[in-house]
């Protein structure tokens, strides 16, 4: 073979190595390197739980405090709820950590925006940033996140319009946006998350009516859409489709017409809660069907007629609000 020819062969075959996908797995001591690099970003002094983050301890980090590895002693969880950190993730270097699976960052004190390198968390299942002060927009790069079941943003500054990509998570369990400055999407661009049983839209600037792709939300076990601007009346279809609500809060809203009559057929209701509304009509007579309700509370719309006998029958009743309505007990005369 000529020396001409044994070039070319060398130089086909480099080629084809470069056009192949690269799977960059980042070492123990790399990522140890890079938390120590975070820490060292926090604006008040490191809490002396993570005393155990330092430079002369690189080689244990499998036994660092909040870090938890998997069976090839990469990261594959970081634990730091409660942990009174300060500062940002702007300097955490997500692509060093594509084993994440779990990130808790819960009630700390972590501002800025979410860095939209989030998304290269590949396999993350379980995200919670809840109970902080982060701001701007939700990134719709939390959207590559196909593997997430659990997400947790509630409690912080974020605005903007809710990403209609998030739908996209399929796998999604529980997701709580709640208390943020939120704004309505274009929800005709949602698609219906199959697996959902936990959804939290609470305390945002929602306007418009009732968010249309929630009833393709079958297995919602918990559905809270209170202190929003909603109107328009509740889509029968709440109380056919969503049979499995447990728990719905509709409080503080601008939800207005007659109540729906078939919110008997939400058999496994535990508390609802439809509060400070514009509710006309009568309160439903079946309301008493629901055997496992334990709240009910109607207080403060526009409920007239009599209060329902069935209301009685109600055996785990702890607590019923029907104050600032125009309605009455039955005459026993």
């Amino acid at each position: 073979m000529t020396p001409t020819r044994n070039t070319c062969l060398i130089l086909f075959h480099l080629l084809l190595i470069s056009l192949l996908p690269l799977k960059i797995t980042s070492s123990p001591r790399t990522q140890a390197e890079a938390l120590i690099r975070w820490k060292n970003s926090f604006t008040s002094s490191s809490p002396t739980s993570l005393a155990s983050w330092s430079l002369t301890n690189l080689s244990n980090l499998c036994n660092w405090t909040s870090i938890v590895c998997d069976s090839s002693t990469t990261v594959s969880q970081i634990n730091l709820s409660n942990a009174n950190i300060s500062g940002s993730l702007t300097d955490f270097n997500f692509t060093g950590f594509s084993t994440l699976t779990r990130f808790d960052l819960s009630s700390n004190n972590l501002e800025g925006p979410i860095p939209s390198s989030i998304g290269g968390l590949s396999k993350l299942t379980f995200l919670d940033l809840s109970t902080n002060l982060f701001d701007e927009n939700i990134p719709p790069e939390v959207t590559e996140l196909t593997e997430l079941q659990y997400l947790n943003l509630n409690n912080n500054n974020l605005n903007g319009t809710i990403p209609y990509q998030l739908s996209n998570l399929q796998k999604i369990r529980y997701l709580d946006l709640g208390s943020n400055y939120l704004e309505t999407p274009d929800w005709s661009k949602f698609s219906g998350m199959p697996l959902l049983t936990h959804l939290n839209l609470y305390y945002n600037s929602l306007t418009f009516e009732f968010p249309s792709f929630i009833l393709n939300c079958q297995n919602l076990t918990f559905l809270d859409l209170s202190l929003n601007q909603l109107s328009g009346q509740i889509p029968e279809l709440v109380f056919t489709d969503l049979g499995k609500l447990e728990y719905l809060n509709l409080t503080d809203n601008l939800f207005q017409g007659v109540f729906p009559s078939n919110v008997s057929k939400l058999s496994n209701l535990i508390e609802i809660r439809v509060a400070s509304n514009n509710f006309s009509g009568s309160i439903p007579e079946d309301i008493g069907i629901l055997s496992n309700l334990q709240i009910v509370e109607l207080f403060n719309n526009s409920f007239v007629g009599h209060i329902p006998s069935s209301l009685g029958q109600l055996k785990k009743l702890q607590s019923l609000d029907l104050r600032m309505n125009a309605v009455k007990f039955h005459s026993t005369s």
